[in-house]
């Protein structure tokens, strides 16, 4: 007997307890390479009718898996001289098989992140300020590519008033969403709470590249030059937000206390 008909066969024997232990696509594809043997190994007359008895046995066990059954809608059969057919509907079913397990797997990936976020939110409610890094930043580390859990740890230490640490997750979330303007105009925020105003304003110009009618934005720009004293520019970009919404109160109040300021010092 060839090796690799020793290992269908192991296989196919194990179809039972892989079922019973949830390995799902390990029986389907079992019984996919149990299928294609008959294809690519010549056998002699017992082996083959052993085969067919084994093919036989596992399929009876997948159609009767209520796991299987439950995602899979066709019927499970097989015919001895019909492998090629069984092949192909055992490809069906591992592919099923395994959009299935990828869903469980991210919701069980969004699960945790929700469970951490929640855990360094309390931490940070009850000031453990170091628990909070520590379990926010582990978390960032586990999901260093995913901008949007990155955008909401920024968050986090931004409602913490922690400008440092929510400037850190906010700049990487921008590295993955350089062209995502709510992210950026939350990094200018932070950095302009830093009283870093060179640095906030060269995201907010990014911002306003993608950006053009948002008065939310205009708002948070106008403010930054509000605080860095440069009054024309603080007017401007105030104007341009009340443009947008006539009725953004604060913004009108930014312009006349900024073109005030601009009045009195001479025009500086």
């Amino acid at each position: 007997m060839s090796q690799e008909l020793i290992k269908v066969r192991t296989g196919l024997n194990k179809v039972s307890s892989d079922l019973k232990r949830g390995q799902l696509i390990s029986a389907a594809t079992a019984v996919r390479e149990g299928a294609r043997v008959f294809g690519r190994v010549a056998m002699i007359k017992n082996e083959q009718e052993e085969c067919v008895t084994l093919l036989k046995t596992a399929c009876d066990y997948l159609r009767y898996s209520k796991d299987i059954t439950a995602v899979f809608p066709l019927t499970i059969e097989y015919t001895p001289g019909q492998e090629q057919a069984l092949a192909a509907l055992m490809s069906q079913l591992i592919e099923i098989l395994e959009e299935a397990h990828l869903e469980e797997a991210i919701a069980r990936h969004k699960a945790y992140q929700a469970e951490q976020l929640e855990k360094g939110h309390n931490e940070l409610q009850r000031g453990a300020i170091d628990e909070a890094r520590q379990t926010l930043g582990k978390l960032s580390q586990d999901y260093s590519e995913e901008a949007e859990l990155l955008l909401s740890i920024g968050e986090e230490f931004m409602r913490a008033d922690l400008f440092e640490d929510a400037s850190k997750y906010l700049a990487l979330a921008v590295r993955l969403l350089p062209e995502d303007a709510h992210a950026l105009n939350r990094l200018g925020i932070a950095r302009r709470k830093l009283r870093r105003f060179d640095e906030a304003e060269v995201v907010y110009m990014q911002a306003l590249k993608l950006e053009t009618a948002d008065p939310n934005l205009f708002f948070n720009v106008g403010r930054l030059y509000l605080d860095w004293e440069h009054w024309e520019k603080a007017a401007y970009y105030a104007n341009q937000a009340l443009s947008c919404a006539p009725d953004f109160t604060e913004a009108a109040k930014m312009a006349g206390y900024a073109e005030k300021k601009h009045r009195t010092s001479g025009g500086a």
